[in-house]
């Protein structure tokens, strides 16, 4: 990672609130890569997946009914199309049969891949003290997945899906409101505020930003998509610039 065209406090470590879920998303993206598990695979819907992260939590779900088996497929649609905390809850016991084994898990992942700061408690990022991430690995966490999943990655552009026969909008602010954007994600709490990380590709060229920490939706998706048509333009004129001097 070489860095960005503009950056601050890239480094400081922040509660990430659901851009975690990218960390859960690139986890079982590896293991059905793997062979370890596959998108046909079930798991069941606990109370506890349901108490924490469905109806009676009144947060990002899914609607996964009690005790229902929902396969890894559905649950990776919702978690990343709908930021389905139930989705992660299920994917986390199915995988490691509980929330803290499951956050070990996805730590000892980000060092594999090179996020050496980050630090993973539970699927979802719901508030906790203890899990932190810095804004410059989300942006590796995301250039990693969009290079290393190419068969994944248009899940993030999906507008929308539809579990027990409610249909939720995808909630990437930048999909369809700028050219080119195709990902990927969401995340608010109260601790974290309104966070964004999001990609867009213009004239082959990709652009990563990340956005954290703001006060309200609405600026999480002005900034964002300033920072990538400033970036964009930015980019052309250096470009512009190099092939004059070359003349």
């Amino acid at each position: 990672y070489g860095g960005g065209l503009f950056e601050r406090d890239a480094d400081r470590l922040i509660f990430p609130a659901s851009l975690a879920k990218l960390m859960t998303a690139e986890y079982v993206f590896h293991e059905v890569k793997e062979g370890r598990i596959k998108l046909t695979d079930e798991y069941m819907v606990s109370e506890n997946a349901w108490r924490k992260g469905g109806a009676p939590s009144h947060g990002s779900t899914m609607f996964a009914a009690l005790y229902s088996k929902v396969s890894v497929d559905d649950l990776l649609h919702a978690l990343i199309i709908q930021s389905a905390n139930d989705a992660c809850i299920v994917l986390a016991e199915g995988i490691a049969g509980n929330e803290a084994e499951f956050g070990n898990k996805l730590t000892q992942r980000a060092r594999e891949i090179g996020l050496d700061k980050s630090v993973f408690t539970n699927s979802n990022g719901l508030p906790d003290p203890n899990e932190k991430v810095t804004t410059r690995e989300l942006a590796m966490l995301a250039r990693h997945i969009i290079r290393t999943y190419p068969d994944f990655y248009p899940l993030f552009s999906q507008p929308d899906f539809t579990w027990s026969k409610i249909r939720q909008q995808n909630r990437n602010p930048l999909l369809g409101a700028m050219n080119g954007a195709d990902g990927l994600k969401t995340g608010y709490t109260k601790e974290a505020g309104y966070g964004l990380v999001g990609s867009a590709v213009q004239n082959d060229l990709r652009l990563i930003v990340v956005v954290t920490g703001v006060s309200t939706a609405k600026e999480r998706a002005d900034e964002a998509r300033k920072a990538l048509e400033w970036g964009f333009r930015n980019f052309e004129q250096r470009t512009i610039f190099a092939e004059g001097q070359t003349m």
